[in-house]
């Protein structure tokens, strides 16, 4: 039986279904027939004891006679015509119970050599994929029809493994995304709060210029359009890498006062003193000026946390280079 089942293992479902049930019909032929001769063989030898012969002779002529036999059967005892029936209903009765017997154990075998593991397997798949739980392995090494659903099935789980891995990755990338977002916005805000300060001081001052007040004004603006272009990169960004890079021709001058401008209110608020150079050998630089500013404000920040008393920038600008330092008198980073 346990080689059997080996054997269908290895073959597809519709083969090994003809095979199995061709088996066990031509098995239940041969048992019929060996219990319709069995059966047989009782009735003769039931009929045998109850037959009677009788013998008439008949003279036909002067030297010749005519004898005829009757033959008969005695009324059965009890007994064998019990024995007769049940013989006389195996010999009917026994292809039919034998073809029901031969299909029901063809079935069996089919059903616990080909479908039961493979079934039970997918039904676990089943329970265990609705249930959110892709911790399993659909291992089944037949070649069949049913190995082929259970490799399929084994491939969704993996695919479905990955694909709730990449989901994981994603949010985790958007919830860093949106904590540099939260981090980057800081600093910008704190740059205009300190112009609007500033300029809620001065603009009812008649010693103020107008361009004093006109150059407050146009950083808070500078500022709320950096703010603007936080918001519509974190609503199409998915990595912190993907921020596109825009190039512009920037007048240094210009540049230089927007990163002074930037330390002076980054210090002005935590009471540190701030120094800023810059050596330019050039007129113009192609950058991005958003991008530089907020890796600036960030570094600045940071000084800002742990500086004592004062923070030094140095700006030196070149045809094809732009280097920024900034260096405070705090304690500096550890050994470790």
């Amino acid at each position: 039986m346990g080689k059997l089942k080996k054997v269908i293992s290895r073959i597809p479902l519709m083969p090994s279904l003809i095979f199995v049930m061709s088996f066990f019909i031509i098995l239940a032929v041969i048992l019929s027939k060996t219990t319709m001769s069995f059966a047989s063989e009782k009735i003769q030898l039931i009929e045998a004891k109850y037959i009677s012969v009788e013998q008439k002779t008949e003279e036909v002529g002067e030297s010749e006679y005519r004898v005829t036999h009757y033959i008969g059967r005695l009324p059965f005892s009890e007994e064998d015509k019990q024995a007769y029936d049940f013989y006389t209903m195996i010999y009917e009765y026994s292809s039919f119970f034998w073809c029901i017997i031969s299909i029901t154990i063809g079935a069996i075998i089919f059903y616990f050599g080909k479908l039961k593991k493979p079934i039970k397997l997918l039904i676990n798949a089943s329970e265990n994929i609705s249930d959110d739980n892709l911790d399993f392995v659909v291992d089944y090494s037949g070649n069949d029809e049913l190995g082929q659903l259970c490799s399929s099935f084994e491939k969704m789980r993996l695919s479905l493994v990955d694909n709730n891995r990449t989901m994981w990755r994603m949010i985790e990338e958007r919830r860093k995304l949106n904590k540099a977002f939260s981090h980057e916005l800081r600093t910008p805000l704190t740059v205009m709060r300190g112009n609007v300060e500033l300029l809620e001081k001065v603009y009812m001052r008649s010693d103020v210029s107008e361009d004093k007040k006109a150059a407050i004004l146009s950083t808070v603006s500078k500022n709320i359009e950096r703010i603007e272009s936080y918001v519509y990169s974190m609503g199409t960004m998915s990595k912190l890498e993907d921020q596109p890079i825009q190039i512009k021709c920037t007048r240094t001058n210009d540049f230089s006062n927007q990163l002074e401008k930037t330390l002076e209110m980054l210090c002005q608020e935590s009471g540190i003193e701030s120094h800023f150079e810059i050596a330019a050998e050039s007129e113009n630089i192609n950058v991005d000026a958003n991008i530089i500013m907020q890796v600036f404000e960030n570094i600045v920040s940071n000084a800002v946390r742990y500086a004592v008393k004062t923070i030094d920038v140095s700006c030196h600008i070149s045809a094809d280079h732009l280097v920024i330092s900034v260096s405070d008198d705090g304690a500096g980073f550890s050994e470790e």
